[in-house]
């Protein structure tokens, strides 16, 4: 099926982790995607908005993935009950993956996602259709060859060895640092903004644990050091370290052929921005 004839219901509590699902979608030629970070009004929705694809985070709020997928492959009153449901995680499992596959759903894909592995993952099941079941004990797509996984960390690390798999990996990376940086900035006007900044950050760690980047890892794990210190210091040296740990990750995260010497200072650059900030704030 061509990409020009897929609709997408995205499901993602997260705003900042949706977005960069939506620009990645939408920049692979996808024109109709609908973002929702409710799973109720998605269901709600689903009602109206006849979509053939749904990709839905399994942290859900008060709910997961795989209970919003049995509730919706039951649903009599949802004409599409019957698309292809792709859940996304965090904490990819084998116990997560049989999980899924009994409540219905279509594949399970490990976050954090490159473009190729989403959309590889998508043709290979709609280029597949199973028999779609319909019985008392379950409803979903025939459960024998079993559910499709993808983005596992060890399968990950096997993919990267190709260099498209490699290009599709630095792309959603830009997209997360860039999440990452307008995260920032808004928790320096809005302390209530926490949550998002870190789940950004968070996005960001992961490609750095995933490829082994141990200047990326470390400037990371003072990234969120500072975030936590952040509110004992005074708001221009908070500034001031948000700022280099931003312009850190960036320079870290370019395609570039830095020496691996300059990114241990880069690394470096920014472990002592933060330890000034703490200076400051426990002078």
């Amino acid at each position: 099926m061509s990409m020009k004839n897929w609709t997408v219901c995205l499901i993602e509590p997260n705003k900042f982790e949706g977005q960069i699902m939506l620009d990645l979608l939408r920049n692979a030629g996808v024109d109709k995607v609908r973002v929702f970070t409710n799973a109720d009004e998605a269901m709600d929705a689903l009602k109206i908005y006849k979509a053939n694809i749904i990709v839905a985070s399994f942290e859900l709020p008060g709910s997961d993935g795989a209970l919003w997928t049995r509730a919706l492959r039951r649903n009599h009153g949802l004409a599409d009950r019957h698309a292809a449901v792709f859940i996304t995680s965090g904490a990819f499992s084998r116990a997560m993956a049989e999980e899924c596959r009994h409540a219905g759903a279509n594949a399970l894909i490990g976050k954090p996602i490159s473009t190729k592995v989403l959309l590889a993952t998508i043709n290979k099941v709609l280029g597949s259709p199973r028999p779609f079941i319909d019985a008392e004990g379950y409803v979903g797509p025939c459960r024998r060859a079993g559910i499709v996984t993808a983005g596992a960390p060890k399968k990950r690390r096997c993919a990267d060895s190709s260099a498209a798999e490699a290009k599709g990996h630095v792309d959603m990376l830009q997209l997360s640092v860039r999440t990452l940086g307008a995260a920032t900035a808004q928790f320096l006007t809005d302390p209530n903004k926490k949550r998002d900044c870190e789940t950004a950050l968070r996005a960001v760690q992961g490609y750095a644990v995933n490829a082994g980047d141990g200047p990326l890892m470390r400037t990371c794990a003072a990234f969120a050091l500072q975030l936590t210190a952040a509110r004992m210091q005074p708001p221009a040296a908070a500034k001031a370290a948000f700022e280099a740990c931003v312009a850190g990750v960036t320079r870290l995260s370019a395609a570039s052929a830095e020496s691996a010497q300059a990114r241990e200072a880069v690394a470096e650059g920014v472990r002592h921005a933060v330890a000034k900030a703490a200076i400051q704030r426990a002078a």
